[in-house]
């Protein structure tokens, strides 16, 4: 256990240290734009630096050929290179998800991961899928890529999160199958060593390298593997509901952005700057902070979820709690503007500093902020106005 966590950490290292100059070279950076802040341009191979760790790891340790773990490197390979790609020239959006469903249904036919039963989400009524099953698993695996990747957007968010639930996933293992444990503990390795790199948390005044498209969806498919593989069958050390619990602020983000895009008549996957992370920016919190929010929601979602495993909690309790909490955190989204402003009277009356544009004169800042609220309390006018016209037309 020793040797995996402390080789997988100082592979991920030497790795990045050889690969930011090259992708220098290669052209492979992030560069900034109206929507990505950030201070010249970054190397994007962080993602690279932790697929090559692990498949170094897969020939020298034999846990890795275990539990289909060979299998999760070998489906790494298409999506890494699809995501490289669009990391360098920019691919259409359905170009990346035509690959990650082809591997996801390779996964879910060939490989066995695949969701047979939710559970009891009604008390009393069993869960089996049945023919929904290899459908409701590719969704569920594209869902899970998507959701890693729309964190992806503060220094040391995305990575966080996934240490924080491969974290948990390695925990829950430990004590029953130890392959599967050794491979989760190689995962959080790799993404420590990638945050000290990525996040602000390591004496960093921004990030040295991004994931990269290919690294995020990578990492996403990953994380879904084995929250499905580990809730199924026999071997089962988490029951399915629980996976929404150790994958909480992922999944409510992305559902609720989801959703509201398409209530609106817009494509799920366009880009805005109404994520959690975005408001709590606006709300003067700085990315540091920021991030640290965050992490901790997720943490108290994944030990509410861990408790439910221990103290046998039904599942149906446990659903309906998590649909509850994303109904509260769903309402709240969809009027981000206040949510804002009462994050930013919070802030104010907490005695935090405004750490807002920290690395822009005032009056950037000024106008930035000006610029967002605006358009935030705009957004929230648009769609009280629709809703008056549906109510008028109703009427």
């Amino acid at each position: 256990m020793f040797e995996a966590f402390v080789s997988a950490f100082l592979l991920a290292v030497i790795f990045i240290r050889l690969l930011m100059p090259m992708a220098i070279h290669a052209g492979l950076v992030d560069v900034p734009t109206v929507r990505k802040r950030h201070a010249g341009q970054i190397p994007m191979v962080g993602g690279l630096a932790v697929y090559a760790t692990l498949l170094l790891q897969w020939l020298v340790f034999p846990f890795w050929r275990e539990k289909n773990g060979a299998w999760l490197i070998a489906l790494g390979i298409p999506l890494l290179l699809v995501g490289l790609a669009d990391d360098r020239w920019n691919l259409s959006p359905a170009k990346r998800f035509l690959v990650g469903a082809c591997c996801a249904l390779f996964a879910v036919i060939y490989c066995g991961i695949r969701i047979h039963d939710i559970g009891s989400l009604i008390p009393g009524i069993g869960g089996s899928l049945m023919l929904l099953s290899i459908p409701m698993s590719v969704v569920g695996i594209v869902g899970g890529i998507n959701a890693i990747n729309m964190a992806d957007g503060v220094d040391g968010l995305a990575g966080g999160l996934a240490m924080l639930t491969f974290s948990a996933l390695a925990y829950l293992s430990l004590p029953v199958n130890l392959s599967v444990a050794l491979q989760l503990i190689s995962f959080v390795a790799v993404m420590l060593g990638f945050l000290v790199f990525n996040s602000r948390f390591f004496g960093r005044g921004h990030a040295a390298i991004f994931m990269g498209d290919g690294g995020v969806t990578f990492v996403g498919f990953a994380i879904v593997w084995y929250l499905i593989s580990l809730s199924q069958g026999t071997d089962a050390v988490i029951r399915p509901v629980s996976a929404l619990w150790l994958f909480a602020v992922p999944l409510l983000d992305t559902m609720t952005i989801m959703s509201r895009r398409i209530s609106h008549g817009q494509s799920p996957f366009a880009a805005d700057r109404e994520h959690l992370h975005h408001i709590l920016l606006l709300a003067g919190f700085g990315d540091k902070r920021t991030v640290l929010i965050i992490l901790l929601s997720h943490l108290v979602f994944i030990l509410i979820g861990i408790a439910s495993i221990a103290v046998h909690l039904p599942d149906w309790i446990s659903f309906w709690l998590f649909v509850s909490i994303f109904l509260l955190y769903h309402f709240s989204m969809s009027h981000a503007w206040k949510l804002m402003k009462r994050l930013m009277s919070f802030r104010e009356w907490a005695g935090f500093e405004d750490r807002r544009g920290e690395d822009r004169n005032a009056a950037d800042r000024r106008t930035c902020v000006a610029t967002a609220v605006s358009g935030l309390e705009a957004s929230g006018g648009e769609r009280r106005k629709r809703t008056d016209r549906r109510s008028t037309k109703d009427d």
